[in-house]
């Protein structure tokens, strides 16, 4: 009974630092991501106010899913259809070049293995733009715009995970054979567009069965959950299936219907609270998952890396650019691309998943982690405090006498 009190302890002392946090990141007008993350960090420095100790495991489990499944019930379908190129490019395309690059500096200036090159650069890679995501909200930025940058943000997750535990079972077995990799792959891939586009299906019939609306919210919960945790049971990518199956409910009920316009609105309040509540709860955990004295002791790294990883971001945002003009015949102008690249900030899934070779046997495991911590915490701080100004700067603030969020032509055919 003690024991069951002290984690509700835990967990009401997390909710009250979000709530006291948040209202006071509004006052004084900064990213409240930012404020959590070093709320998390400070943590340990008051024991009488203990928070609940969140595991890589439970983080995957409890926290990734509806943080995902958020995303997806509010992006703009026919918005995500006419730009899926491009973002599959930047998801893609972008993930991949980013975690070579990455590899290649690990491996020639710090004296990683290759594996531990590879590892890095694929935990680093994903980009995790909620810090800015709510500042472009607040300041009213081109709702295309916002589209690019969540929709490279939620199919990156799925591609570095994938790519993340192929890795990880390489590691962990030994060796394997191209076959079993091919194999891992198809599973995991296949396996979760199978098991995402089936779940988002079957949750919509139900849907058009009922007019209830708690049991259509507490629905939408089990779709959330319940493929993600079906999908990795059976060794797919739950992130793939969760995605899939918010964007086919998503699309299924605006051009389909099925549900109730009072149910839709209760769905869309509820997951907005329930995304928000689990991203504020992920950023604490990034905060108290980092080390200050591992930090410090791999300072210039961290540094050195982070540079890079800016200077790198920056070209491959401006050569898919170039790509998608010469080859899908669709400009993006300057401001956008700098906004997308300074948009790249990195965050609780890096961490989770360098947790997760905590345990591997690996040389430069420790290095890893610094350099990962190293990295997250300099991006938030300096491109969160800063994305205000750059977004008013670059025009694209519709309040700053930027294009229409419905009609801008900032991507042209």
């Amino acid at each position: 009974m003690t024991q069951l009190l002290s984690q509700f302890d835990a967990v009401f002392n997390l909710l009250i630092l979000v709530t006291v946090i948040t209202l006071a990141a509004r006052r004084f007008h900064i990213p409240y991501t930012i404020a959590l993350i070093f709320a998390g960090l400070l943590a340990p420095l008051f024991p009488r106010f203990p928070l609940l100790n969140i595991s890589p495991d439970i983080f995957i489990s409890l926290l990734l899913p509806p943080i995902i499944f958020e995303e997806t019930l509010k992006l703009d379908i026919d918005g995500l259809i006419d730009d899926t190129d491009i973002i599959l490019s930047y998801a893609l395309a972008g993930t991949i070049i980013m975690a070579v690059a990455v590899a290649l500096f690990a491996y020639f200036l710090s004296g990683f293995t290759p594996m531990e090159a590879f590892l890095l650069g694929i935990i680093i890679a994903p980009t995790d733009p909620v810090a800015v995501i709510a500042t472009f909200r607040r300041l009213g930025v081109v709702k295309r715009f916002q589209l690019i940058v969540a929709g490279e943000s939620l199919f990156n997750d799925g591609v570095a995970i994938v790519v993340y535990s192929i890795l990880v079972a390489i590691v962990s077995l030994g060796t394997l054979t191209p076959f079993s990799v091919l194999r891992i792959s198809i599973v995991s891939i296949v396996g979760g567009v199978i098991i995402g586009v089936a779940g988002g299906y079957v949750v919509h019939l139900i849907f058009s069965l009922t007019d209830d609306r708690f049991a259509e919210v507490m629905l939408s919960f089990i779709a959330a959950f319940g493929v993600f945790r079906f999908a990795e049971e059976l060794g797919a990518s739950g992130v793939i299936a969760t995605v899939l199956a918010g964007l086919i409910i998503n699309y299924r009920c605006h051009e389909f219907g099925g549900i109730g316009e009072d149910s839709m609105e209760m769905l869309d309040a509820m997951w907005e609270f329930v995304g928000f509540t689990a991203s504020s709860i992920a950023f604490i955990f990034v905060g108290m998952s980092l080390d200050p004295a591992l930090l410090w002791k791999y300072m210039l790294p961290v540094v050195a890396l982070t540079i890079f990883i800016l200077w790198t971001r920056y070209w491959i945002v401006d050569g898919i650019a170039e790509a998608a003009g010469l080859l899908m015949g669709k400009r993006i102008p300057k401001n956008w691309r700098f906004g997308i690249f300074w948009s790249g900030l990195r965050g609780a899934v890096s961490i989770v998943l360098v947790l997760g070779v905590a345990s591997l046997p690996l040389p430069h495991v420790e290095e890893m982690t610094a350099l990962t911590y190293g990295v997250v915490l300099a991006t938030n701080v300096l491109q969160g405090l800063t994305i205000a100004p750059i977004a008013r700067g670059l025009n694209l603030s519709t309040g700053n006498g930027g294009p229409s969020p419905d009609k801008g032509p900032e991507v042209q055919s």
